[in-house]
């Protein structure tokens, strides 16, 4: 029924006590990329955000210099984020090799930080299954993974999450729902109708999130450190390829 799992999107996020004053340190991180990744991120686009307004709001964004990447800073957390080329989407092991190259410097970059100490850390990773099935045979398959299905006929959208605990130190949390995209033209002067009909690609999008959160919910001494990155970004991978496995396999 699915074509080939397309690995579209990876987050690796560090997450620390609240620095209102990170905007202002545009310039230690901008010399650190230079120094340790020197050619690869641009300079950062400084965002105008009040000091006092929301701590998750991007302060700063570093773009990389062929564009499949960024790192973004909050008052409260570390993000490197990577969308993958076509080519990429199919052979993730390449993308694997990326973070674990570029996720420690995330650490790194936290460590510009005086008396700063991350709690915790995680990957997300949002893939695709598309499929030439309509909308009526997407949703019916997503009903089996739920413990009440209901009758299709007036359903538009279907989302199953699942959280689970492994090794008493990490989270896996798993959603499954339907997507549809379409062709958007860019310069259009309005509001594009996005009719079910006239989607261009129509499948299942699974979103992973594989954190040490566990850890630092459940033990109070608890911080992340570097040495945890490979072990992350392997269980999330893990993780994630027996989700696929389950969501192709389930008969509707």
């Amino acid at each position: 029924m699915f074509e080939a799992p397309r690995y579209v999107q990876n987050s690796f996020s560090i997450t620390f006590s609240r620095r209102h004053d990170i905007r202002r340190r545009a310039n230690d991180f901008e010399d650190f990329l230079q120094t340790h990744l020197a050619g690869h991120y641009r300079q950062p686009m400084v965002i105008p955000m009040p000091d006092e307004m929301d701590p998750e709001v991007p302060r700063l964004i570093f773009g990389s210099i062929h564009g499949f990447s960024q790192i973004i800073v909050s008052q409260i957390a570390l993000t490197l984020n990577v969308t993958y080329s076509p080519d990429w989407q199919f052979e993730i092991s390449q993308g694997r090799q990326y973070l674990l190259e570029r996720a420690p410097v995330l650490f790194a970059l936290l460590s510009i930080l005086d008396d700063v100490k991350p709690f915790f850390s995680g990957l997300t990773t949002r893939v695709h299954l598309p499929t030439s099935a309509d909308d009526g045979a997407i949703l019916q398959h997503l009903q089996s993974l739920r413990s009440a299905p209901e009758p299709t006929a007036h359903l538009h959208d279907i989302t199953v999450k699942v959280t689970t605990m492994h090794n008493d130190r990490f989270y896996s949390n798993m959603t499954v729902q339907n997507y549809r995209r379409w062709k958007i033209q860019e310069a259009t002067p309005q509001l594009e109708r996005l009719a079910r009909s006239q989607a261009s690609e129509r499948g299942i999008e699974i979103i992973g999130d594989f954190n040490d959160r566990y850890a630092f919910n459940e033990k109070a001494d608890y911080f992340s450190t570097p040495d945890i990155v490979q072990e992350i970004i392997d269980g999330g991978f893990i993780e994630m390829a027996r989700r696929i496995d389950s969501v192709r396999e389930t008969s509707p």
